[in-house]
C-alpha cells in the first residue's frame, strides 16, 4: 500500500511538471490543453492501469497486448520528455542568470519568452520523440552476447555456462521470440544454465504456451533458477512447483555440486523483497552452502547484487546477480546505482567476484538507453595452485 501511495504521488507531481512546462505559459486553444494534459497524465499513470487491468481481468488477448504495449510505450516517452525537459531548463536558466549576472545582453534567450518557449518546447518534443525511438530499437533488437572468462585454480577442467537474469516474460511475451531464445542457448552448448531472478512477471495460468517455451531452456548439467522480486510479486506459491515441473533446479537456500568441475551452484530467495517485506523465506547462507565442499569453487544466484555487501570475505568465489537492468533507460542509471550500490558488470566484493547482469529483457516499457540488454556466456577455467585467481 505505502508503494501504491508512494507511486501515486510521483506520478502525479511528474504529470503536474510536465504539462506545466508544456502549456501553462503559452496561449493554446483549450483543446490542445485538454488533449496534452490528457495524454501526459494517461502515459505517467499507464503502468497503475496496466496493472489494474491484468490484475482485475477487464481485457484478454490481443486487445490487453495492445494496450499493454501502447501505454508503457508512453510511459517510457513521457519519462524521456521529463528528462530531457528538465535538462533543457536547467542549463537554460543558469545560462540566462549567468549572463544576468555578467550584464550580458541575455533578453533574446529569456526563458520567460512565450514565443522562445513554444519553439523550444517544440524541439524538445521532437527531440524526445527520436530519443524514444532509438531506445525502443535497443530495447527489443536481439540482445547481444556478452563472453566473460574467470579462473580459479578450485576448477578442475573448463565449464560454459548461460547466465540469465530479468526476462519479465508475461502474457504479452512472444513465443516466437522465447523459441528463438532457446535456440540461441543450445547453439552455445552451455555446460549449464543460471537463470538469477525475474524469469517471469504474470500468474501461471495465463502464460502455457510461454511455460512450454521456457521449458526447453536445458544444460547437460541443468538449468538452474532463483527468486527475484517479481517472482514473488506473481504468484510465489504457484510459481517455486512450477519450476520443478518445467526441469529447473530450483535453488531456495540450496545448492548442487557438479563434482566433475569441483562446482557448487548455490542460490537464495530475493534478499531486499524478503528483507523489505519481514518474509519469513529470507536468505541463510549456511544453509545454502551446506552441502558444498571447503575446496569447490562455489558460485552465489542472489537476485539483487547489493546482498554480497552483507557477506563475511570469500564467503563464494563468485556471486551472479540482476535486478538493476543496467539502468534501463539513461538517466535512471543514477538512482538504481544509488539504490543497489552496484549497476553493471564485474565487481570484487571482499575478495569475491560479483557479476551484475544488465538483463535479458525489460520491465516497463520496451525501451533500453545506454544500458543493452544481454546474454552473457561465463568461462570458467582451471589454472595451476600457484596462479592467483583472476
Amino acid at each position: 500500500m505505502l508503494f501504491l501511495i508512494a507511486s501515486l504521488i510521483v506520478m502525479f507531481c511528474a504529470s503536474l511538471v510536465t504539462i506545466r512546462t508544456l502549456i501553462a505559459y503559452s496561449h493554446f486553444p483549450l483543446w490542445i490543453n485538454v488533449i496534452t494534459t490528457l495524454i501526459v497524465s494517461i502515459s505517467w499513470f499507464a503502468p497503475l492501469l496496466i496493472g489494474w487491468l491484468r490484475y482485475e481481468d477487464l481485457w484478454q488477448g490481443s486487445v490487453y497486448n495492445i494496450l499493454h504495449n501502447l501505454g508503457y510505450t508512453l510511459f517510457g516517452f513521457v519519462f524521456i520528455l521529463f528528462c530531457v525537459l528538465l535538462c533543457r531548463d536547467i542549463i537554460w536558466f543558469a545560462a540566462y542568470r549567468l549572463g544576468s549576472l555578467l550584464h550580458w545582453q541575455v533578453e533574446a534567450i529569456n526563458p520567460m519568452n512565450v514565443s522562445l518557449l513554444n519553439k523550444a518546447n517544440l524541439a524538445v518534443i521532437i527531440a524526445s520523440m527520436l530519443i524514444s525511438a532509438y531506445a525502443f530499437y535497443e530495447g527489443v533488437k536481439e540482445p547481444r552476447l556478452v563472453e566473460l572468462t574467470l579462473q580459479s585454480s578450485k576448477i578442475s577442467r573448463p565449464v560454459d555456462i548461460i547466465i540469465l537474469s530479468d526476462l519479465h516474460v508475461d502474457r504479452t511475451t512472444s513465443v516466437k521470440s522465447l523459441k528463438h531464445l532457446v535456440a540461441r542457448i543450445k547453439g552455445l552448448r552451455p555446460d549449464a544454465v543460471l537463470i538469477a531472478g525475474d524469469l517471469v512477471d504474470d500468474k501461471v495460468s495465463k502464460m502455457p504456451e510461454q511455460i512450454a517455451a521456457l521449458r526447453q531452456i536445458r544444460a547437460p548439467y541443468g538449468t538452474y533458477i532463483v527468486l527475484g522480486n517479481h517472482e514473488f510479486y506473481a504468484d510465489i506459491r504457484s510459481w517455486m512447483p512450477e519450476f520443478l515441473t518445467m526441469g529447473y533446479r530450483f535453488l531456495y537456500n540450496s545448492g548442487f555440486n557438479l563434482d566433475n568441475y569441483n562446482l557448487y551452484i548455490g542460490g537464495i530467495p530475493d534478499y531486499n523483497t524478503t528483507r523489505l517485506a519481514s518474509s519469513p523465506m529470507s536468505p541463510d547462507m549456511e544453509e545454502t552452502l551446506r552441502a558444498s565442499s571447503p575446496d569447490s569453487y562455489k558460485i552465489l544466484l542472489s537476485h539483487s547484487p547489493s546482498y554480497a555487501l552483507t557477506l563475511p570475505p570469500e564467503t563464494v568465489d563468485l556471486i551472479v546477480s540482476g535486478h538493476t537492468h543496467g539502468g534501463q533507460i539513461f538517466p535512471f542509471h543514477l538512482l538504481v546505482k544509488q539504490v543497489n550500490k552496484f549497476l553493471s558488470g564485474l565487481y570484487d566484493v571482499n575478495g569475491m567476484k560479483l557479476f551484475v547482469s544488465n538483463g535479458y529483457g525489460y520491465w516497463g516499457p520496451p525501451m533500453r538507453l545506454l544500458a543493452p540488454s544481454e546474454l552473457v556466456l561465463l568461462h570458467l577455467e582451471p589454472v595451476s595452485d600457484n596462479s592467483k585467481n583472476k
